[in-house]
């Protein structure tokens, strides 16, 4: 019995050691084995990296670490296949390193422990070695599901809204010969890296392969941290009846990764994403082509799903902590129109009004149609339009912005760029009627003085509550609405031009 006890330990002991001698072989790839990426960002601080790599894969199984992957990736999304054949390797398991080798992690392992401080002697001017043991960091430990304490965590996906900690030296706490102090006890030196530390955050598959060999391997994941916003400028001519309009992209690359060489693709429109959610907040983003002009190496756009797809034609460098801006479009000759619109408020019509409202503003918009026939007829991606005009010296100046949605092509855009200087308005109530308990009858004026040179038209907006009716009016009204009424008053320059009208309003 001894004897066979003996013999099934030593058996056991020869099966463990030839466990531990089998490990599985490790294959490292980094971002020299990269062949192609390809990245899709959009509105909301997401993009989609697709990349290839050439990787030698031995026969059986094996472990393939990837580095050099986005620092924010959503690890949940990755998706791992062979391009020339999708059963050539079967993934066993999936891994995300994300620990860091940082002064803070560091010092959080190596609570407990005796370590060498170095304390510089201002008398000799060397570093004199001690020994301490460091009680504690002073500070709240990393968190377990991100690295947003290491220095990488933006507010989105692992890191930002899940905690982290921040080890600053002159708060830790070490036990000396003399007893516990902190400040500035010294530099801590360490003995050496630990296993688990990676230089950046690295994806690892535990591989199965029939055959070994040379594989093309492309990888698809999402990544925060990536967005991209157009800008438009819209210069006007002299007469102001055309303009030139130019559309930018500005794309923004805090996600960790620099790729060279990549395909580069933006959607517009609004994609539905389910945000990362602790049990307190969702975190979420608030910040969410091609044209006449814009040449080689532009955009080209399509429709896709419900959204539009922007694809550069031309490779492009997307380089870490970037910013970077890419000619979208280019139209001229763009045909415009100006408008002046003074605008009321519904709760005029069921009150009493003693004295003029004065000093109203009249506000000025630009619009033009997004038409083939006007240079343009291609979907408009949201963002800013600034306007611009030259003076008598022919030097562009700012004239105004405003933003639009995502347009559709034959789609009309409004521009409010700010309010018309030399076009005063005042209103006045004239007569006031509660006809019952809740019909009213008012009588408005509203003088509009044109101090400019030339003509203009106003548009008069007045926004009606309730059942209401024109009964008399000294300038003809458009029903917009059911609760819009617009009154075109032409005011000739350097004149005061008054409408006068009467409505009956049922509240």
């Amino acid at each position: 019995m001894r004897k066979g006890a003996w013999l099934a330990g030593l058996a056991a002991a020869a099966l463990a050691a030839r466990a531990a001698a089998q490990e599985p072989p490790m294959v490292v790839s980094g971002p020299e084995g990269r062949q192609s990426a390809n990245v899709t960002v959009y509105n909301n601080n997401l993009a989609v990296v697709r990349e290839t790599r050439r990787v030698e894969l031995p026969a059986g199984t094996s472990v393939l670490r990837y580095a050099d992957v986005a620092k924010q990736v959503r690890p949940e999304t990755v998706y791992i296949r062979d391009v020339q054949d999708p059963n050539a390797v079967r993934v066993v398991e999936q891994n995300f390193l994300y620990d860091l080798l940082t002064p803070a992690r560091l010092m959080e392992l190596a609570v407990g422990e005796n370590l060498t401080l170095l304390r510089h002697n201002p008398g000799t001017g060397e570093d004199e070695p001690v020994r301490a043991e460091l009680v504690s960091t002073g500070s709240l430990p990393s968190a377990p599901y991100g690295y947003a304490g290491y220095g990488y965590g933006y507010g989105y996906g692992y890191g930002g809204y899940y905690g982290g900690g921040y080890a600053n030296p002159w708060e830790a706490v070490w036990r000396t010969d003399e007893g516990l102090t902190w400040g500035d006890v010294g530099r801590p030196v360490f003995p050496g890296v630990p296993e688990n530390f990676v230089a950046r955050p690295t994806l690892e598959w535990l591989l199965e392969a029939p055959r070994g060999g040379a594989r093309t391997l492309e990888t698809t994941y999402l990544t925060w941290g990536m967005r991209w916003n157009a800008d438009y400028v819209l210069v006007l001519t002299d007469d102001e009846k055309q303009a030139d309009l130019a559309g930018w992209v500005t794309l923004s690359n805090d996600a960790g990764i620099t790729l060279r060489n990549a395909r580069l693709q933006l959607v517009a429109g609004d994609v539905a994403i389910q945000q990362p959610y602790d049990g307190n907040i969702y975190t979420r983003d608030d910040f969410g082509v091609y044209g006449s002009g814009a040449g080689g190496g532009g955009f080209s756009e399509q429709g896709m799903f419900e959204y539009h797809l922007y694809t550069l034609e031309r490779p492009t460098d997307l380089a870490d902590r970037e910013q970077k801006q890419i000619q979208l479009l280019s139209a001229a000759g763009v045909p415009v129109e100006k408008k002046y619109r003074l605008r009321g408020e519904s709760y005029y019509f069921v009150g009493q009004y003693g004295s003029p409202i004065e000093n109203l503003q009249v506000g000025v918009f630009l619009e033009f149609q997004n038409a083939r026939t006007g240079g343009l007829g291609i979907a408009l991606p949201a963002g800013v339009v600034r306007v611009y005009k030259a003076d008598s010296a022919s030097a562009q100046q700012f004239v105004g912005e405003d933003r639009i949605e995502h347009t559709a092509r034959e789609e009309r855009v409004k521009l409010r760029l700010g309010n018309a200087f030399d076009i005063a308005a005042e209103r006045r109530q004239t007569d006031y009627d509660v006809l019952s308990g809740n019909l009213y009858e008012t009588e408005w004026e509203v003088k509009l003085r044109n101090r400019k040179t030339e003509s203009v038209v106003v548009e008069v907006l007045e926004p009606m509550a309730g059942d209401w009716e024109i009964r008399r009016s000294s300038v003809p009204f458009v029903r917009e609405s059911a609760r819009l009424v617009r009154f075109d008053v032409t005011c000739p320059p350097d004149r005061e031009v008054v409408l006068t009208y009467t409505v009956r309003t049922r509240y």
